[in-house]
């Protein structure tokens, strides 16, 4: 089976010793250093992670296989602490509609799509930080600055797989959002998912993917910055989250250069 075909099934099933393997041949297949191959465990969930290395970027192996996407409304119950929040916030700000809607308008939808396994990187950094022309801006310059290095940012579906690890909630802990702001030290959000990630751990930080017109992993910290509350904050963290006027804001003002971007390795 070639590599790219790993699904995370598969993976998980594997024993130590055909893991320790598998993940050397990747390795040897990208040009990257396998640093660690172990167990792991996320949010009350327990799998096996790879760590390779490459350039001096730390890499994770995401296993791809066909997984479910999207925000899915019949898989989510509104917590009564939740709708508090949300009312707080319709109430200030004129939201219409029920919690509910409202997270539907800001998600991807619900969608079934096959992936291949590959290398992602643990961590975004700004694309000015890995891209060696500092002349250029835009969308088009950072997909080939990356490209000169053998990498490329995550399509949206990648991404959203990448940090969700096939959760199938809300958010890739789970359903609902701890107390307190989802900035700084808080639980969960900047612990390593269960792909070993460091993913979604801040709203300001929303991150470029080969599609100039989607940003993943938060808002740019819009609604954390503008006070809009508790529930509004957090969902810019959910896995599916979409920032619809976040791409137009970030390319028409310059500001491509300090935006993240995570590269991917394909897998051969």
């Amino acid at each position: 089976m070639p590599h790219a075909d790993l699904t995370q099934s598969a993976w998980n099933e594997l024993s130590d010793e055909a893991a320790a393997r598998i993940a050397a041949a990747i390795a040897s297949d990208t040009g990257a250093t396998l640093t660690h191959v172990g167990s792991h465990s996320y949010a009350d969930r327990s799998g096996r992670i790879a760590l390779l290395q490459r350039d001096g970027i730390d890499f994770a192996l995401v296993p791809g296989g066909t997984v479910d996407l999207g925000f899915d409304p019949a898989r989510f119950t509104v917590t009564a602490r939740q709708a508090a929040h949300f009312a707080e916030a319709a109430a200030e700000w004129g939201l219409d509609g029920t919690p509910i809607d409202f997270i539907v308008g800001t998600t991807s939808p619900p969608r079934r799509v096959a992936l291949p396994a590959r290398l992602v990187a643990v961590r975004a950094r700004p694309s000015e930080e890995l891209i060696d022309d500092d002349e250029g801006d835009g969308h088009d310059w950072v997909i080939a600055g990356l490209r000169g290095r053998g990498l490329r940012p995550p399509t949206p579906d990648e991404w959203e797989h990448a940090c969700g690890a096939g959760a199938g909630t809300l958010f890739r802990w789970g359903d609902d959002y701890p107390d307190g702001e989802p900035y700084g030290t808080v639980p969960l959000i900047q612990e390593p998912n269960l792909f070993g990630l460091i993913i979604a751990a801040d709203p300001y930080e929303s991150e470029l993917t080969t599609d100039p017109a989607v940003l993943c992993g938060g808002d740019g910290g819009s609604a954390l910055c503008g006070g809009y509350g508790d529930f509004l904050s957090w969902l810019t963290l959910a896995t599916a989250y979409r920032e619809a006027e976040l791409a137009e804001t970030v390319f028409d003002g310059g500001l491509t250069a300090e935006t993240p971007v995570r590269p991917v390795i394909e897998i051969p």
